[in-house]
């Protein structure tokens, strides 16, 4: 168990850390208010671990951050994650409870399997935290397809409750109309223009949301979605 443990409260625990999580300190603080509307036991499922002690600033410590949580939370609360490097697992259980079980190989596998597991022990997934493949911002592709095959891999066992949050995944826009004409640009045939979307990781996950009915809860550097069954 980590010092931060050792707190009264969670939000104690996050105020105090929550400065140094950068870009990701408010969909971070959306992902726990939301937890916090669902009932016990708290089950949260991520992807491509804490790699790195102490880098908040880079990688966010998601896994320290759900951890910490649960422990606040009912009897039975529990973190799954899973990464692919052997190193980054070995560095991680160093740092959480064993609260946190932790898994070496590839998401897609696991979260097959992991499915199967909570089907047979009718386990209610609260979250699940999506950030296993790096991401090429010129070239995003591979990493949205690994993540879409993520959530596919995970589908059966989503409830309209289930928060789906994909890191790296910030609101991408063009020129809106207002201010294109601040700069005289006329020339931009702004019914052509999309709308903003989602990128970054989670690009086809948003175009698959937005086609099945499922809700964009927030997005800031991290996106959420509910609704997806």
């Amino acid at each position: 168990m980590t010092e931060f443990n050792k707190k009264k409260s969670f939000n104690e625990f996050f105020e105090e850390v929550s400065p140094r999580l950068g870009v990701r300190k408010i969909s971070f603080r959306k992902i726990f208010n939301y937890l916090d509307k669902l009932p016990d036991p708290i089950t949260i499922v991520e992807t491509g671990c804490l790699r790195i002690k102490d880098n908040f600033e880079g990688d966010g410590q998601s896994t320290l951050l759900f951890d910490v949580y649960t422990q606040f939370r009912g009897n039975n609360s529990k973190v799954y994650t899973v990464d692919i490097n052997p190193q980054a697992t070995k560095n991680c259980s160093q740092v959480v409870s064993k609260n946190v079980h932790i898994e070496t190989g590839d998401s897609v596998g696991y979260l097959n399997k992991l499915t199967k597991i909570f089907v047979d022990k009718k386990i209610t997934p609260s979250l699940f935290y999506l950030d296993s493949f790096d991401l090429n911002w010129r070239s995003p592709e591979e990493s949205g397809q690994h993540h879409l095959k993520e959530l596919v891999s995970i589908k059966s066992i989503l409830n309209l409750d289930t928060l789906v949050v994909v890191d790296d995944s910030p609101i991408s826009g063009y020129l809106q109309e207002s201010e294109a004409k601040k700069g005289n640009l006329d020339f931009i045939p702004f019914g052509l223009v999309p709308k903003p979307t989602i990128s970054g990781k989670g690009y086809l996950i948003h175009q698959y949301a937005m086609q099945t009915g499922a809700k964009l809860l927030f997005s800031n550097y991290q996106t959420g979605w509910t609704g997806f069954n």
